[in-house]
């Protein structure tokens, strides 16, 4: 089975090369179709088996990975971008995986940020006409995938094959005029896409424009309880997220909101999480302590839920260092001391943590 990998770029310099050299010896064909870099993208790529092909903007995300799409010879496509890279586990590899002629289709492990845990994407599907990107953000090829399944009665498959994303650690406000404008076409053509909802709230956030995007995320919120799959994906709950950490920060009520919340996504551990820190805002310890010891009890580094990632800080150092606060305030400051040391590990502020564990250390020698 030959496999092509498919991209499209504009201004990548950071990173197009780790992202290439990541594909050397899985990929058969890499067709990259450049939208109109103006830094060293190009120059970089040339250095690597690439086809290159240029294709002027024309604000529709689709319509240039459709592009990429049009000059593919594999028999099957891996859909990636520049800030990604293929990870391919021992013993596992592209041919083996491929010679599955059951599937249409594969979805692979996606880290989103770097410090999150995994999900399910849709990235390897077979070269197919009838399998084409629709949307002008947040572009999709499932509908596609889904009528070659059904037709040709093919299933789609998971693998432990991985992409890892490292593009969302700088400042994104740059992306806002592309971004909202599309985010807003794409909203009114399909007003049921969640995702595109949060994501127009959160490019406000970054704005400065707080009320506009809580304006957005509840408008959401409104097409959601409307129109929420049942059963409810998981990752359909980081509209609520979102609402819920902004109220929280500007000291609005939450109550209802979080009742609905955790009534949709009961399995949401975001939320399981927020609901602890509300209890320990309020000095319900006795309510937060069971959520919190639940959340460190998890191993991130072996965690996976296919629907939805998770920052791992939410089994580390965010519930620990809450929890250990609870312990603090209850009297059992060894096992706060412990938690602090343990919240240390992975705390962006690992001396802030170390100064909480000696005082609770002191305080347990002065009992």
């Amino acid at each position: 089975m030959t496999v092509t990998a498919a991209l499209i770029v504009r201004d990548e310099e950071p990173f197009i090369g780790d992202c290439l050299a990541s594909l050397a010896g899985h990929v058969d064909q890499i067709v990259l179709v450049d939208t109109g870099s103006k830094d060293r993208t190009i120059e970089i790529a040339r250095g690597f088996p690439v086809e290159l092909q240029q294709f002027p903007w024309t604000g529709d995300f689709s319509a240039a990975r459709n592009r990429a799409l049009d000059f593919a010879r594999g028999e099957w496509i891996l859909y990636i971008d520049a800030d990604e890279r293929l990870v391919v586990p021992a013993g596992e590899s592209l041919p083996q995986l491929l010679s599955d002629g059951g599937k249409v289709a594969w979805k692979l492990r996606l880290y989103p940020r770097l410090g999150w845990t995994a999900y399910s994407e849709l990235r390897l599907f077979r070269n197919d006409l009838r399998i084409r990107f629709e949307g002008v953000i947040h572009e999709t090829m499932y509908p596609g995938v889904a009528a070659v399944a059904e037709a040709d009665g093919l299933d789609v498959g998971t693998c432990q094959l991985a992409l890892r994303h490292v593009g969302y650690e700088g400042d994104q406000r740059a992306k806002n005029p592309r971004n909202i404008p599309l985010l807003r076409a794409r909203l009114a053509r399909d007003p049921d896409s969640f995702f595109s909802w949060w994501h127009l709230g959160d490019c406000l956030r970054l704005a400065g424009d707080e009320d506009g995007a809580a304006a957005t995320w509840s408008e959401g919120l409104a097409r959601l309880r409307v129109n929420v799959p049942q059963p409810a994906p998981l990752s359909l709950g980081l509209l609520h997220v979102a609402l819920l950490n902004l109220r929280r920060s500007r000291g609005e009520p939450l109550d209802d909101l979080l009742a609905e919340a955790l009534a949709m996504f009961p399995d949401n551990l975001a939320l399981q999480f927020l609901q602890a820190r509300v209890a320990v805002d309020r000095g319900e310890l006795t309510s937060a302590r069971p959520i919190l010891d639940r959340l460190v009890a998890i191993d991130a580094d072996t965690f996976f839920e296919p629907e939805l990632a998770y920052d791992r800080g939410l089994f580390g150092h965010l519930s620990a260092e809450l929890l250990a606060l609870c312990h603090f305030r209850e009297g059992r400051f060894a096992d706060a001391a412990r938690l602090y040391r343990r919240a240390a590990q992975t705390s962006p502020s690992p001396e802030n943590c170390e100064i909480k564990a000696r005082l609770a250390e002191a305080r347990a020698r002065s009992r």
